[in-house]
């Protein structure tokens, strides 16, 4: 599994990207499945905002790929928002997964 942190070169704390880490690797290690996953952390300029802060997701798993923002106001709400939110979806996908298909077919002549 291939995890990549991408995050602005001025005014992230290290506890925040300490943070970011350990939520990414108890992610990685509930779902066993995730090939990679990158979390990109910015300051959106174009929006002069008191919520200017991003947080995106990108995530690989067999087949699948998943991808979730979060822009709030701080670093931290907005990696956790993040990772919160993309638990909810790899929680769905994996409740799919274990579903019965819509239509069953079958090769076999009788």
């Amino acid at each position: 599994m291939t995890i990549d942190i991408h995050t602005p070169h001025e005014g992230l704390e290290e506890k925040v990207i300490q943070h970011a880490k350990q939520a990414i690797i108890k992610l990685a290690r509930q779902y066993k499945t995730i090939i990679r996953l990158a979390c990109v952390m910015r300051q959106d300029q174009l929006i002069n905002m008191a919520e200017d802060k991003v947080c995106e997701i990108k995530l690989s798993i067999f087949g699948e790929n998943l991808f979730t923002h979060s822009r709030t106001g701080k670093y931290e709400t907005a990696v956790s928002e993040a990772i919160a939110h993309m638990k909810s979806q790899l929680e769905l996908l994996a409740s799919r997964q274990n579903d019965l298909p819509d239509k069953v077919t079958t090769t076999v002549k009788v």
